[in-house]
């Protein structure tokens, strides 16, 4: 037990404060936090502040992470053209906690609301091009590469696929002028790059920038993003056409995941491995999936996800030729979808509905969907292009010209502009 006490001469140095910093870190720290659950359990949350907010100083994690609340509240209460003043002119706006909010609030708002999370991010741009040498200036350097990266994906969400790229090619700039070798900051701006590569449909670049990203959140041990890029890259194979890569890459990386650390994510990977059967034609495999999938997500899926699942379900009763079971199914989906005002998935699952229809001759129902279809129109995701895809397909529903082919070519349509919108 003798190891685990301060020696005499450490002892001695840091009573009179010469002991080095390090060692106070590396010594004295850890011997006292054992003494004491109450500090113990408050050193641990400077860990998660840091962690939180990005920087290693203890008390740049403590106080700012007090201070940007506050500041953010003040911000609000002005118009968005004041704000962008406000933030240039007013120096205790100029700190890196201030900053690290509004990228964290830019993110949460990416898919709720895709023009805030654009304000914010430009916010955030502005604050990070104020920080002076008050901090390490390569931990800058990645500070505003990240904000500039999170205003090109907030930017390719809204679909401005070209400001995306302008804002991605400064984010690349300020990188590679830090010499930080934070690869945390690297792999997170790869992951946000290969969404926008998605959605300019270049595909084989999404591969490989998915692969790097891979390589470095494996390196820092970082299973939560490393598990979000998979289910992207699977998505890009799917897009691919490879199918049986996809469905290979889930069911591997499922056994990588610490399904009780992020019950989610391992959730995530295991509903789309059921979708990629279920893509695949190999219904009987993801039926045997399916009560594994139903379980996980009773235990950490939120309600739109069960709905999702409910539509999962569906195509595999379809796929199985339980077209009765798969009616019923699609129409408790398409009610759901509706009820939320979610016109793209409202859609999508009309036309899943009307390829039964088709396969079966049934006109008349056929023709009803034309109607049940209209409230996707007033949906504020569907933007001109697809809307012009759905009144296609109204119109062919209701001149009774509606085919098989013509209902999977305009969904594939639907998808593609889906995943370019970010929606």
């Amino acid at each position: 037990m003798e190891d685990a006490h301060l020696s005499l001469d450490s002892l001695a140095l840091w009573l009179s404060n010469r002991l080095e910093h390090e060692e106070v870190l590396s010594k004295v720290a850890p011997h006292l936090l054992a003494l004491c659950d109450v500090c113990r359990e408050r050193y641990e949350e400077i860990r998660r502040l840091q962690e939180e907010i990005g920087h290693w100083d203890e008390s740049v994690a403590v106080f700012e992470s007090r201070q940007a609340p506050e500041l953010l509240a003040e911000l609000a209460e002005h118009p968005f053209e004041e704000q962008l003043q406000i933030v240039e002119e007013q120096e205790e706006l100029h700190i890196w906690g201030f900053c690290r909010l509004l990228l964290r609030r830019s993110r949460e708002a990416v898919f709720a609301d895709p023009m805030k999370a654009v304000d914010l991010a430009d916010l955030a741009v502005r604050v990070a091009g104020h920080l002076d040498e008050v901090y390490d200036p390569n931990w800058v350097l990645d500070l505003r590469a990240q904000a500039h990266a999170c205003l090109g994906n907030a930017r390719r969400v809204v679909g401005e696929l070209r400001s995306a790229e302008d804002a991605f090619r400064k984010a690349e700039g300020y990188l590679a002028r830090s010499t930080s070798g934070n690869t945390r900051v690297q792999a997170e701006i790869l992951d946000l790059k290969v969404s926008l590569r998605r959605a300019q449909r270049r595909l084989d670049e999404a591969l490989t920038l998915a692969d790097r990203a891979l390589r470095l959140y494996r390196e820092e041990g970082a299973f939560r993003e490393f598990g979000r890029v998979i289910l992207n890259k699977a998505k890009i194979l799917e897009e691919l056409g490879q199918l049986e890569d996809a469905i290979l890459l889930l069911d591997r990386s499922s056994s990588e995941i610490d399904a009780t650390a992020d019950p989610r994510l391992f959730s995530y990977l295991r509903y789309n491995l059921l979708g990629c059967l279920t893509l695949a034609g190999r219904h009987e495999e993801a039926e045997r999936l399916l009560p594994e999938v139903q379980t996980l997500f009773r235990e950490s899926a939120q309600p739109l996800d069960r709905v999702r699942l409910l539509w999962a379900e569906a195509m595999i009763a379809l796929g199985r030729d339980r077209k009765v079971e798969a009616e019923a199914l699609l129409r408790e989906v398409q009610r759901a979808f509706l009820e939320k005002e979610m016109g793209y998935d409202a859609a999508l699952v009309s036309l899943d509905l009307a390829i039964l229809f088709a396969q079966e001759g049934r006109t008349a129902e056929i023709k009803r969907l034309a109607v049940e279809i209209m409230p996707a129109f007033e949906s504020r995701e569907v933007h001109r292009e697809a809307m012009a895809a759905l009144l296609m397909f109204q119109q062919a529903c209701e001149e009774e010209r509606l085919t098989v082919q013509l209902a999977r070519q305009i969904a594939a349509f639907l998808k593609r502009e889906r995943i370019g919108r970010g929606i």
